[in-house]
């Protein structure tokens, strides 16, 4: 198993074109659908975590492997994830430089940019399948978009405060938060 995380986090980090963010619906994909490492709701947890803590947000494939795995996955899947892309950049830094204006590494970009943003719009939509499972979540996601349009609240604010929201929303027995939510509208 340790060997199958380390080559599909490979695969990853070798298709992570336009950054963690682009590869998170590859991730997914193999993580959930293929291979059942974690549950939807484990890979929305592990995707949130990717997000608040420092560094790139391909750290969810660590969590990932953890999950799968334990300590040896996780180091697999960090390993595979960043080893290509280290590699690549490494190597290629000092030839890149004088392609910088070419016409086709400019035209490949923007042509690789809306496919990124098309891949977002699946991993939205997927994680919002297990992130909604009642409607005070839903209110969450409205308000950290308001944030994150209208106001220079910082992104890790935005998802600390959806976290902890989160967290006082699951201390609470939700079917009774919304009963009492309910009959105040009704008042």
């Amino acid at each position: 198993m340790i060997l199958d995380i380390f080559w599909r986090f490979i695969l990853v980090g070798t298709l992570a074109f336009g950054g963690g963010q682009a590869a998170l619906p590859l991730v997914e994909r193999i993580a959930v659908a293929e291979t059942g490492w974690v549950s939807p709701q484990d890979f929305a947890t592990a995707t949130a975590f990717g997000y608040v803590t420092p560094g790139p947000v391909l750290i969810t494939g660590t969590f990932i492997g953890y999950k799968a795995a334990g300590i040896p996955g996780a180091l697999a899947a960090t390993a595979g994830a960043f080893l290509v892309p280290w590699a690549l950049a490494a190597a290629a830094a000092q030839t890149l430089q004088r392609f910088v204006q070419h016409p086709w590494l400019g035209g490949f970009g923007r042509g690789a940019g809306p496919a990124v943003v098309g891949l977002l719009g699946v991993t939205a939509f997927s994680l919002s399948r297990s992130a909604f499972v009642t409607w005070p979540y839903a209110l969450i996601a409205i308000v950290a978009l308001f944030l994150a349009l209208r106001t220079k609240v910082h992104p890790i604010l935005i998802v600390l405060g959806g976290a902890l929201a989160g967290a006082g929303l699951g201390l609470l027995p939700l079917d009774s938060l919304i009963t009492y939510l309910s009959g105040l509208s009704n008042r």
